[in-house]
């Protein structure tokens, strides 16, 4: 039986599997399905009115290579810093 954390990691990978792929190439996220991954998994974000700005701004942080899309490397990449700046954040 898989303990909590590695549910939750399970749970991140099939999330970022839910959306890639509908534009074909399962292996990334392209802008739309960043921003619906983000509108649907965040919904407190759609009531912030800068949400298309940190939208974008998201994407650049995550898109690490510049090249448009999101890998999953990318994607899991940015969870740990996410998670590093919450911990920073809660230990204040």
């Amino acid at each position: 039986m898989a303990g909590n954390l590695e549910q939750l990691i399970i749970h991140l990978i099939a999330t970022f599997k839910k959306y890639a792929g509908k534009d074909g190439d399962c292996s990334s996220l392209n802008q739309n399905e960043l921003t619906d991954l983000a509108v649907k998994e965040f919904p407190s974000l759609c009531n912030n009115a800068k949400k298309d700005e940190i939208l974008k701004g998201v994407m650049g942080k995550m898109d690490m290579d510049g090249d448009k899309k999101v890998t999953y490397e990318e994607f899991a990449m940015f969870f740990c810093f996410i998670s590093i700046a919450l911990e920073e954040s809660l230990s204040k």
